[in-house]
């Protein structure tokens, strides 16, 4: 394989507290208590021509799918089994990561809560047995455990244009597509909910995750589906060493070997049903949609020439949808390359 494609070593690195992979400082966890609502700008193309409603309030996403990783290589490990930066993660914050199989196809997706004396994986409750089996079969000599992760839950703060009142400085969080989220102890998240008590509506919590392209296990992301075509390059790191699936990644993103890309889109009238077809043949697909008006925002995939944002591709009814461009925070070339 060509320099061009090969990423660096993390042969006997492990990640250090001040400073990531590249050798950039890292800042510290950011507060709850500072969190206020960023305004949405698209990384590739163009938002929306009408957006939903942003939702706001504490969603609680239920007790936290987990496991905790233990041991002085806990760090070394973790960053040889997922596509991000573990060191780019403060102690008290959190890092998204996908873990891939040898073929770079998706195992889970999950946020990497990095402490002092732990690092906590929290995921997709439907792919907690898949993620608990596919590591265990990956820890062999390495001086760290995984264990269970109970009495913790999985909160997410979608923020106003203030931050919130009466919340206590030191609960710490991780800002991320769809809000600021947080992994408390059972007893504090409870707290939080009674201090806490605006929810967002969940339609409008959905219809703003599919209008700024953030996308879902189970709609856009399956165990076929690689980090690159599903527009998941925010999570791939390319300075902090290998990891399981790296080389297929490295080669779909320098060389392009990757067919279908996920994009925004919108068209008139109302929203196709998930699974509707999407331009001619292969994957092409509807995947999420949502109902802003008149018009109707989806989420699919098109062959890799139709990101073009402005490119029209026709629904199997026959109406013209229009590319608006890729996934949340996605770029070409994974931002990498041309």
């Amino acid at each position: 394989m060509s320099p061009q494609v090969t990423f660096k070593s993390n042969e006997d690195k492990a990640p250090q507290e001040s400073v990531d992979s590249a050798g950039k400082p890292v800042a510290p966890a950011p507060r709850l208590s500072d969190a206020v609502r960023a305004p949405y700008a698209p990384s590739h193309g163009s938002a929306p021509s009408a957006m939903p409603q942003p939702p706001v309030g504490l969603e609680d996403l239920g007790p936290a799918a987990g496991l905790r990783v233990v041991g002085p290589e806990r760090e070394k490990w973790l960053q040889g089994m997922q596509s991000n930066d573990l060191s780019a993660s403060p102690y008290g914050g959190a890092v998204a990561g996908a873990f891939l199989g040898a073929k770079g196809r998706l195992v889970a997706v999950g946020l990497l809560w990095r402490r002092r004396d732990e690092v906590i994986v929290t995921t997709d409750p439907d792919r907690l047995e898949a993620l608990r089996a596919h590591l265990d079969k990956l820890l062999i000599m390495e001086d760290c455990e995984m264990q269970e992760a109970p009495g913790l839950r999985r909160l997410r703060y979608w923020p106003a244009d203030a931050p919130p009142r009466s919340v206590a400085a030191h609960i710490l969080g991780s800002p991320q597509p769809l809000g600021f989220e947080l992994l408390l102890p059972e007893a504090e998240a409870q707290s939080l909910l009674e201090t806490l008590r605006d929810r967002p509506r969940p339609d409008l919590a959905e219809a703003w995750r599919i209008a700024t392209g953030v996308p879902k296990w189970g709609a856009e992301l399956d165990e076929d589906t690689t980090p690159v075509e599903a527009g998941l390059d925010p999570l791939l790191s390319f300075s902090k060493g290998c990891y399981v699936g790296q080389e297929v990644v490295a080669m779909a993103t320098y060389r392009g070997r990757v067919a279908w890309n996920l994009v925004r889109l919108e068209v008139e009238g109302l929203a196709p049903a998930a699974g509707s077809k999407l331009g001619a043949g292969g994957k092409g697909r509807v995947t999420s949609s949502t109902q802003v008006g008149g018009t109707a925002l989806l989420l699919g995939y098109v062959h890799k020439e139709q990101i073009v944002p402005g490119s029209v591709v026709q629904l199997e009814d026959g109406r013209p949808a229009k590319v608006l461009g890729l996934p949340y925070a996605s770029l070409p070339g994974a931002g990498v390359c041309a």
